[in-house]
């Protein structure tokens, strides 16, 4: 899109999509938001599960303009899902407890909501701040 710039993304083997495998990531540019399986997180989850797990955040800000459009590319390719920023109503968003999964709910004027399940505490932390910067009307925090 034009103009669009990547503002940054969280990718963890402790998200998933309500109904999918774990290994997801959700990214954000100033103009949408995107969701994408990512298999390459998930194997590393399970490799270091006995550490904690392993997830990564991305921070767009310093990126150059080709590495800005190298990287909406490979979210292009690798998309699931993608919701434009003013179609979005709200986001939901609940803390993992101990016990319990968190999760986020991607609410959108028209169409069916997105619910991504958060199982790591940093994730959901990470996740929070990304919302925040990205689309903070829309935010609800339950």
């Amino acid at each position: 899109m034009e103009g669009e710039e990547y503002l940054g993304g969280v990718v963890s083997g402790r998200m998933l999509r309500a109904g999918g495998i774990a290994g997801y990531g959700i990214y954000v540019t100033t103009q949408r938001l995107i969701g994408a399986k990512s298999r390459k997180a998930l194997w590393k989850g399970l490799a270091g599960a006995a550490l904690g797990g392993v997830t990564g955040a991305f921070v767009g800000s310093k990126l150059s303009q080709d590495q800005n459009a190298q990287m909406i590319d490979e979210l292009e390719q690798k998309k699931d899902f993608e919701v434009a920023r003013e179609s979005i109503s709200s986001v939901e968003m609940k803390k993992p407890t101990f016990v319990h999964r968190g999760h986020m709910v991607i609410s959108m004027a028209t169409g069916d909501p997105v619910k991504i399940i958060i199982a790591d505490g940093g994730d959901y932390k990470r996740l929070l701040e990304l919302m925040q910067s990205f689309r903070p009307e829309a935010l609800n925090v339950l």
